[in-house]
């Protein structure tokens, strides 16, 4: 199949079963306050994600294909399709007056190192763009060693950035359950260990916290990887969520109890101190949680 190239016409095209639509988009900054970050803007060059993991919040959002403006995509849709928005990094060089000073979150409603940036490359344009704005900072969040394209450029920021790996087990047999079509977990720690050795800032975000077997373990592992910071977030359960129903059957309701993610918390701080975390309050009414008695050892999970 000939590759998915930047198009000058958006078409709809299947790639590897993924549904493609690309779109001329008509923003691509979305104004964004954060406690932990204090970024100013959040930028998406891409609507849906590959990767689609089962527990993903944006499942929720409404969508919609540019070609079917009249039918919403559903939750049950996530993952089968992605909008790629061609014109995102002349977008974003149109508004680059309004990044003085600002720090902008590569991404936060679709992975930006989704396999689709490999033909695409809009993530890399942007950041080229940024790279041009030098009194911006930038924040790559992702799940995928994809990023590793980006290495000399991303290098090239300087201080100005930091990439956050989305690292949520210890244990890639839960991985190939909560998000069996984003990247293993030893490929991550492989992203991690070399960005780290290339001199950017790297930090562990375990957001949302899934099962981990050793708290301990986990955090010697983010730190050798070479880790500066982490995160822990709890996970974000939709009303009426299907995924109440994977973490039933695989006996992981554990998760759900907020002390979980406190207790993976205090487990990093020995090994970073200055470790964050921000508890996910579960959208109302909700399946009622009880965690199993046995079930009291924390999780391991970072954030920036």
């Amino acid at each position: 199949m000939t590759p998915l190239l930047l198009q000058t016409e958006p078409s709809r095209a299947l790639f590897r079963d993924l549904l493609v639509e690309p779109e001329e988009a008509r923003s691509i900054l979305r104004p964004q306050k954060d406690d932990r970050y204090g970024f100013g803007f959040a930028l998406s060059p891409y609507r849906g994600c590959e990767h689609g993991c089962r527990y993903c919040y944006v499942r929720d959002y409404p969508q919609a294909l540019p070609g079917d403006k009249a039918v919403p995509v559903g939750r049950e849709a996530w993952g089968t399709w992605a909008v790629p928005k061609l014109n995102a990094p002349e977008l974003l060089w149109s508004q680059r007056h309004r990044l003085h000073g600002q720090t902008v979150f590569l991404a936060s409603a679709t992975d930006p190192y989704q396999p689709l940036e490999r033909e695409f490359r809009l993530t890399r344009a942007c950041l080229e763009v940024l790279l041009k704005c030098p009194t911006t900072r930038v924040l790559v969040h992702t799940r995928s060693p994809l990023v590793l394209q980006d290495l000399e450029l991303l290098k090239a920021f300087g201080p100005r950035v930091r990439v956050g790996l989305s690292i949520p087990t210890d244990d890639d047999t839960v991985r190939q359950v909560v998000e069996p079509r984003s990247p293993p977990i030893p490929s991550r720690w492989a992203a991690m260990e070399r960005l780290a050795r290339a001199g950017i800032e790297v930090g562990l975000a375990a957001c949302p916290l899934m099962p981990v077997h050793n708290p301990q373990a986990f955090a010697r592992r983010a730190k050798e990887s070479g880790a500066a910071s982490a995160w822990v977030g709890g996970l974000r359960l939709l009303r009426d969520d299907a995924f109440y129903d994977v973490l039933a059957r695989n006996d992981w309701l554990f998760i759900l109890d907020p002390a979980y993610a406190e207790e993976v918390a205090s487990v990093l701080q020995q090994t970073f101190p200055r470790v964050k975390g921000r508890r996910q309050a579960a959208e109302k009414p909700v399946h009622p949680v009880h965690p199993p008695a046995r079930h009291t050892q924390p999780c391991l999970f970072e954030s920036m």
